[in-house]
């Protein structure tokens, strides 16, 4: 192909839009038929973010107890499931169970073990946090719990993003 018929078809296809416009019949849809699906995709991003806010908080709770920089910078080990999600994503986006569905399969499990994680935390938390005046603040385990519910919220995540795809209109 000559280069004044490729520069040619080339500054066509830049000025095109990648996605045809559509109007709201033809859509299928709107604001109106996505509401109920945008109202659960709010609810479970602000059920997956509730970790993320708690461990948000424990440097500030770390930092009240006098506990050392190298202590802090080793809390902050529980934010990296965020930060490394993309390996793990193909498995969530590829392996299910037929009966709950592809991302219901990774949901449910989910949301279940943070609530189960927060419960057994919660009985947990004044000796973890180390209140009183002889207790020390156990920094590894703190971590670790932490570690743990940012993964599962992190899958959660995953799964979330991939739904939203599925069931909002376009």
């Amino acid at each position: 192909m000559p280069a004044t018929r490729r520069k040619a078809r080339d500054s066509e296809a830049a000025h095109q839009p990648l996605l045809p416009e559509m109007s709201v019949e033809e859509s299928g849809g709107g604001l109106a038929k996505d509401r109920s699906s945008i109202l659960l995709l709010l609810l479970l991003y602000v059920l997956q973010g509730i970790p993320l806010g708690l461990a948000g908080s424990i440097p500030m709770i770390l930092q009240n107890r006098h506990i050392t920089y190298k202590e802090q910078a080793t809390f902050s080990l529980s934010y990296w499931p965020f930060s490394i999600k993309l390996l793990w994503a193909p498995l969530v986006d590829s392996v299910f169970l037929k009966q709950m569905g592809r991302r219901k399969s990774w949901l449910v499990p989910a949301q279940y073990l943070i609530g189960g994680f927060m419960l057994v935390l919660s009985s947990y938390v004044k000796d973890l946090l180390g209140e009183g005046d002889d207790h020390v603040p156990n920094v590894p385990v703190i971590t670790s719990v932490f570690f743990a519910l940012n993964f599962l919220a992190a899958t959660q995540d995953i799964a979330v993003d991939g739904w939203a795809l599925t069931i909002l209109f376009r």
